[in-house]
């Protein structure tokens, strides 16, 4: 018998790898939800990736606020009156400099507090939902970045990487915490962390130029396009995304080309 597809709530679908994701899933017929602040943008958006207007009218709900609204997001989560299968985050903020030189975010605490959202609405949901978080390079105790990066890493990229981090480490211990004595599960019934490289605009180089490595044994490079990190981890993840089909659940992956 053919397994049912799963059903994917989609936060920071505007961003590029997000956004890329979701059209592949709806271009393939995935039912699809997105929280979106401006619903229009996110729409032109996926006009721009090519994406008919039927697919986008039959399996794309979008909930218009934003990752702080609790009820919007406890909406996105929940998808013809049953929860989500999967979640795919591509939260994250905007650079902008301060003083002309320091480099942080519009909101630098974008990504733990998003995840801190999700993860109060999804212990509403009666099936836990699986979670895909697009995080970073450079995080890991292992070298996972050229040595050449390393000071744009350490400088420019320094406040957007500390709140990757505290957002990884909210998804881990919400997994490993259970107090004694108390039956409450995890808000979520797994987790993938995705860590691409230097992220670029443009079209991608497709998945078989696309190197994976884990936190241990990382794949080391430069850059990775927006749209292949969407493509794989539709094709990776979401289409494969049975626990016996997908080998990535549990582990941090990094994404390279």
């Amino acid at each position: 018998m053919q397994q049912q597809q799963p059903t994917v709530a989609f936060f920071g679908a505007t961003g590029g790898c997000a956004n890329a994701c979701l059209a592949l899933a709806l271009q393939a017929g995935y039912h699809c939800s997105a929280l979106a602040r401006s619903p229009s943008k996110l729409h032109n958006l996926l006009q721009q990736l090519k994406v008919p207007e039927s697919a986008i009218a039959k399996y794309l709900t979008v909930i218009e606020g934003d990752i702080y609204d609790l009820q919007a997001v406890q909406k996105t989560l929940n998808l013809d009156g049953r929860p989500v299968d999967l979640i795919v985050s591509g939260l994250g903020g905007k650079p902008r400099f301060e003083y002309g030189i320091k480099a942080t975010l519009d909101n630098p605490t974008i990504c733990q507090d998003g995840i801190r959202t999700i993860l109060s609405a999804a212990r509403s949901c009666a099936q836990k939902p699986r979670i895909v978080i697009i995080s970073t390079t450079g995080l890991s105790d292992t070298r996972d970045v050229p040595l050449m990066m390393m000071p744009l890493y350490h400088w420019l990229l320094k406040v957007p990487h500390e709140d990757k981090k505290v957002m990884e480490d909210l998804v881990e211990a919400e997994m490993q915490q259970k107090p004694a004595g108390e039956e409450e599960e995890p808000a979520i019934d797994g987790y993938l962390m995705v860590r691409p490289s230097l992220l670029t605009n443009g079209e991608g180089s497709g998945l078989s130029k696309i190197r994976t490595g884990t936190d241990q044994n990382p794949a080391v490079g430069y850059t990775i396009s927006r749209r292949d990190v969407g493509l794989w981890i539709f094709e990776k993840v979401i289409h494969q995304a049975s626990l016996a089909d997908c080998p990535y659940w549990g582990q941090k992956v990094t994404l390279t080309v």
